[in-house]
């Protein structure tokens, strides 16, 4: 039956896809960046708190200034006992490029799930996010048309080119679902979607004109099958999103091997292989040990670009570590002997 599941769920998703027309802000681990891909993976985790971090550095080879992103935040699982819910908090950094644009981004995602059928181990959550962020620009970095004297660049002569601001706050908004039916950790599959920039807001510097986000829609699929009743587990999964006239899908699988199953010393190895529609093609590894997750990846690029960069795209590195309930201390009481 699983096998089946999985059939299904790969053929949905190249039927989804098409050729990527262009290359938004994204990690490649999107599987270990639960709250950048759905608010209602907020608090979906075993245990009560979870962190979670992640840093991407991108075109180092083709650029003095390379694209860096890092991103992480902390959620909770069942927060001041309210059984169904989970709350987050997720923080971004984006650099880019040689005029210092970067986007900071403050998001709380909130999620609420349901248990379905009589046994009970199927769940349906949703998600919500409002998010804070600001867009900056340094336009002394840059270089102009007017700034070029008989084709000689002049950096001593300033730029006619009107600038209206460089620095853009904007409130934007985002939501999502997510269903999943879990055996355990090592038995479970699931489906969501999430569309991100809700209300569209106006990112531009210049108050005469507008320059919106368009929404961007996420389809999103992650499993886990064990082998038989050997350590070896298979990880299939996918992601298809699409923003505007930009479309990427991002498909693969990880095989880890578990090196102890033991409740105190748990201990895992992974590797896995993942492409991204005619852009890249990466390999990650991680390693588990107990509640702590430390993986990384590189990206080979694939596109018209790849003269330039010689094949060669960027890192990421991550990491998540989970705190297992917390539970009240015990009080000790002391016997007094019968003789005092």
């Amino acid at each position: 039956m699983m096998r089946y599941g999985v059939i299904l769920i790969f053929g949905l998703l190249m039927f989804c896809s098409s050729p990527t027309k262009g290359q938004d802000i994204h990690f490649s681990e999107f599987f270990a960046t639960p709250l950048f891909t759905n608010p209602a993976f907020a608090g979906h985790f075993d245990g009560t708190y979870r962190f979670t971090g992640i840093v991407r550095r991108q075109w180092s080879s083709v650029s003095p200034q390379p694209f860096q992103t890092f991103g992480g935040g902390v959620d909770v699982h069942k927060p001041f006992n309210m059984k169904r819910a989970g709350i987050g908090l997720r923080l971004s950094h984006d650099y880019a490029g040689l005029s210092s644009w970067t986007n900071t981004s403050i998001a709380v995602p909130l999620s609420l799930k349901f248990r379905l059928g009589s046994a009970q181990n199927t769940t349906l959550t949703f998600g919500v996010q409002p998010e804070f962020f600001q867009i900056s620009v340094d336009y002394s970095k840059l270089s102009f048309g007017d700034q070029f004297i008989s084709g000689r660049y002049m950096p001593e002569v300033p730029t006619q080119q009107p600038f209206h601001g460089q620095t853009s706050n904007k409130i934007n908004f985002s939501g999502g679902l997510y269903i999943e039916k879990r055996a355990s950790e090592r038995k479970r599959i699931g489906a969501g979607f999430s569309v991100f920039n809700l209300t569209e807001p106006d990112a531009g510097m210049s108050p005469g004109s507008e320059s919106r986000l368009p929404r961007r829609m996420n389809w999103h699929v992650f499993s886990a099958f064990q082998l038989g009743s050997s350590n070896f587990d298979l990880m299939p999964a996918g992601q298809y999103q699409f923003q505007g006239e930009h479309d990427e899908l991002l498909i693969g699988t990880a095989f880890r091997y578990h090196l102890s199953t033991e409740a105190l010393n748990k201990r895992s190895v992974q590797i896995g292989m993942w492409g991204r529609t005619r852009e890249a093609a990466y390999l990650s590894v991680g390693f588990t040990k107990n509640n702590l997750f430390m993986g990384a990846s590189y990206d080979f690029n694939l596109n018209g670009l790849r003269v330039a960069s010689e094949y060669l795209g960027g890192w990421e590195w991550s990491i998540i570590y989970t705190i297992s309930t917390v539970r009240e201390k015990t009080k000790r009481q002391r016997q007094c002997p019968d003789f005092i």
